[in-house]
């Protein structure tokens, strides 16, 4: 065991040992390594006049901004399926999204269908907010989406994504039993 003194000289030596490492390397290099100089690289000439440049060509932007603002109305929701912007899009499962646009089939899902299971709607958002944080903390992956028919607003409560129909029918009855939901299947589009 070392004593107090004997640590002070042990820790005193190990930092001389560090300093002269350092140090005496320097003093017996020389002159080092020498310098390179490089060339000056002259500045680029990047002006470019005002007349120059083509006016920029807006008008397919707004056309693209005209059509897009036809698919939303003024609260943000989309007008086909009446669904908040940005959030899932949920459907009774005999029938599609409500565009007229066929989607884009996955490989991975031959009959290209994603599946939820919605629990519950609320016209008071909070407590849409509730049911969904009270099955978060038993583990599901709840989340919400706002829908918006005939200027009521409705916030649905659904777990999911579910790849397999089988399996979003048997959450489906998992949750009826331990809940007493009601709950349906739905198609899931993001």
């Amino acid at each position: 065991m070392l004593t107090e003194r004997n640590r002070y000289r042990l820790t005193g030596a190990i930092f001389l040992i560090a300093v002269a490492a350092v140090i005496l390397p320097m003093l017996f290099d020389g002159e080092g390594v020498a310098e390179i100089e490089v060339p000056p690289v002259p500045p680029a000439d990047f002006h470019v006049e005002r007349d120059e440049l083509p006016p920029p060509d807006m008008s397919a932007a707004l056309q693209a901004r005209r059509e897009l603002r036809e698919t939303i109305d003024e609260d943000g929701y989309a007008v086909a399926t009446g669904t908040r912007i940005g959030e899932p899009v949920l459907t009774s499962a005999d029938q599609r999204d409500g565009s007229d646009e066929a989607p884009t089939p996955d490989p991975a899902n031959p009959d290209d269908s994603k599946w939820a299971v919605q629990v519950a709607s609320f016209s008071q958002a909070e407590n849409a907010t509730a049911q969904r944080d009270n099955l978060l903390g038993d583990g599901y992956a709840a989340f919400l989406s706002s829908v918006k028919r005939q200027e009521e607003i409705v916030t649905r409560v659904a777990v999911g994504p579910l790849i397999n129909r089988d399996d979003a029918e048997a959450l489906r009855h998992e949750l009826n039993q331990r809940y007493q939901f009601q709950a349906v299947v739905v198609r899931f589009s993001p």
